[in-house]
């Protein structure tokens, strides 16, 4: 922000409607809140910001859920994510802010039309770890380019 009036409210009311909708939900801050985001900051900027607010409007939840976290489960989709994020904050340090907002806005129109037209699919009742570990390094890419982890996963 470079101190244009309309910056600061955008960013404040961003902000807000951010932890509006996580609180009301349990998920989807960066989601809201990169939407006015990028038009006020740098790709950089708002993947920052959405990952340290995301830790602090999520770590009450995650706290709270613990003892129903099952380890065996999700330690292929942390494997996939630690390779994963430090390859998709090397893509945001030398990627265009006109692409990645253009990425970004393709990411979460896709998405709002997959909850919308959400389709009915068979539950897996058996992933193999190499799924698991592919869908994490995605998660993890998507989370280290725009601060938005766990659309993937979600998916």
């Amino acid at each position: 922000m470079d101190g244009i009036a309309i910056e600061l409210p955008l960013f404040l009311l961003a902000t807000f409607a951010g932890a509006f909708v996580a609180g009301l939900s349990g998920f989807a801050f960066g989601l809201v809140a990169s939407s006015l985001w990028l038009y006020v900051l740098t790709p950089l900027q708002s993947a920052s910001l959405i990952v340290g607010f995301g830790l602090l409007v999520q770590s009450y939840s995650v706290w709270k859920l613990r003892a129903a976290l099952d380890w065996r489960r999700l330690w292929p989709l942390i494997a996939g994510a630690v390779v994963g994020v430090p390859a998709g904050v090397s893509l945001l340090t030398w990627a265009d802010p006109k692409s990645v907002r253009i990425a970004v806005g393709a990411i979460l129109i896709a998405y709002s039309l997959y909850a919308f037209f959400r389709p009915q699919l068979k539950l897996a009742s058996e992933v193999s770890p190499a799924a698991d570990i592919t869908i994490g390094f995605a998660n993890g890419l998507l989370g280290g380019l725009t601060g938005l982890a766990g659309i993937i996963v979600t998916i």
